[in-house]
């Protein structure tokens, strides 16, 4: 072999090496690990070494990935308190007053178009699951909606519920062939809606909760509940009432 063919033959290996090194090294494909949260649900997310995981707010989880600009918040409304579920309410009411409601992956999602970030608020009603995910990367909320799976009864089912104001999402029970009991969505009907329901109460996602929210002449957001307590909020003055008594400083230590 002459000297030039020898020269040749080195050059594609340093090609070769130098290509495997890139795609090792330089890969920014997202992989992901499946995780539990609570109980009974257990999501995917995007392995990273810049994740976080904290309870705040009454008992909310939640989970900080800076490397994917990546906040997933969650609970269980029967193992949780009150205060998780009007916090993670509020949360979601607070991103969507200000985003477009978009579909992705046959689940309603939010889009801040000011910061481009998105957001999903899943779960399942018969698991009680609440999980509430904002992220910049609409592939990786897609995969992660997608992955969500529920337990209840030994049983897993991969049915998600979109949990909005009007929550146009009707759950249809089947078995497959292996005898396991799942929840299909069929999109249409409303999860947990009820013909008892007064006028102006819609279904805040939590259980049975039927809430009407609605600010007085005074500036003062207030929470109804046809089956818990009412609460009201004043931001200005930084005061809180449960059913008309003023509960402010418990209400805070609540939040710390």
């Amino acid at each position: 072999m002459d000297l030039r063919r020898i020269l040749l033959v080195l050059l594609v290996i340093a090609v070769v090496l130098s290509c495997s090194f890139f795609l090792l090294n330089f890969d920014d494909s997202v992989h992901y690990n499946r995780v539990g949260l609570t109980n009974t649900s257990s999501i995917e997310v995007p392995v990273s070494d810049e994740s976080t995981n904290t309870v705040v707010n009454g008992g909310i989880h939640l989970i900080n990935d800076t490397k994917h600009d990546l906040i997933v918040m969650y609970f269980n409304s029967e193992e949780g308190n009150q205060v998780a579920a009007v916090e993670l309410e509020y949360i979601r009411n607070e991103f969507a007053a200000n985003s477009v409601q978009e579909t992705l992956g046959n689940q309603t999602i939010w889009h801040n178009e000011e910061n481009d970030t998105y957001m999903a608020f899943i779960g399942n009603y018969v698991t009680h699951d609440n999980i509430l995910i904002i992220c910049k990367d609409p592939e990786i909320l897609e995969h992660m909606i997608a992955s969500a799976r529920y337990n209840y009864f030994n049983e897993e089912t991969n049915t998600t519920e979109t949990f909005n104001d009007s929550n146009q999402s009707a759950v249809n029970t089947t078995t497959n062939s292996s005898g396991t009991t799942t929840l299909d969505s069929t999109g249409t009907g409303q999860s947990g809606s009820s013909s008892n329901v007064p006028e102006g109460y819609y279904w805040s996602g939590q259980d049975a909760d039927y809430i009407r929210e609605y600010d007085d002449a005074n500036g003062i957001h207030h929470i109804d509940r046809l089956h818990g307590n009412n609460e009201s909020i004043d931001t200005q003055n930084d005061k809180h009432w449960t059913n008309g008594v003023e509960d402010t400083e418990a209400y805070h230590q609540d939040f710390n």
